[in-house]
């Protein structure tokens, strides 16, 4: 039997795509900085909890390949970090102090951080959570800093001495207070609100509480006030 002959079919080889160098990763739309990422995860924040934030979440929102998130920020803390300095700062320059006595500033100052409380539902468990235990010293270190300021603001608005005011724990106590007074009327509200007087709305009960909670931090520091 006569063996068939084989035909040999030489293909032209594929041209090879030249290899991508490592760097930043092509954006979905247009180009992308990282204060779109940090925005979008702001806004997921708005109405979820932390720990239900994902990067992949973060990249849809902000409609940027994930790979791009990781780009920017090297772990969760650090992004997180820069949502809580984006927040922190845009609301510092919306709500500024008057320039006028420290009784006022302070009076001031405890309102902002009860409409705070109450608008970034999210931001003690960022704080505290997610980057004040973070294994990474850097991000510690910066929470630190940010807590130290206010510190540091409330010791101001006691004028102590130079002495005094690295002896006094007051200034951390009050920190502390404000934080508690604040945070736990805008977590607990599934337990206050059926308690509240009759015919008394969400939102009255709040001013209310406001009102009160300035009144008890001014009263109970007024001695040391100017």
């Amino acid at each position: 039997m006569k063996a068939k002959s084989r035909t040999s079919s030489t293909r032209s080889p594929r041209p090879s795509k030249p290899l991508r160098q490592r760097g930043r990763p092509r954006a979905t739309h247009g180009t992308v900085g990282k204060e779109t990422i940090v925005i979008a995860a702001s806004k997921l924040l708005d109405t979820l909890p932390p720990h239900r934030v994902t990067n992949l979440q973060i990249a849809k929102k902000a409609g940027v390949d994930p790979a791009l998130v990781r780009y920017y920020f090297s772990h969760r803390a650090e992004l997180l970090l820069a949502v809580i300095e984006y927040i922190l700062a845009n609301w510092i320059n919306t709500h500024p102090l008057p320039a006028t006595n420290n009784t006022d500033r302070l009076s001031v100052h405890i309102a902002n951080m009860f409409d705070f409380s109450r608008r970034v539902r999210s931001m003690q468990r960022l704080m505290i959570d997610e980057c004040a235990e973070s294994e990474d010293p850097a991000i510690r270190k910066r929470v630190r800093e940010m807590n130290a300021a206010i510190v540091r603001f409330y010791a101001e608005m006691l004028h102590p001495d130079a002495d005094e005011e690295r002896s006094s724990p007051v200034p951390l106590f009050m920190h502390v207070a404000i934080i508690g007074l604040c945070e736990f009327y805008a977590a607990a509200q599934s337990m206050i609100l059926p308690l509240a007087p009759a015919r008394m709305g969400k939102e009255q009960l709040a001013e209310k509480y406001k009102e009160f909670i300035v009144s008890l931090m001014l009263d109970g520091l007024r001695s040391r006030i100017d």
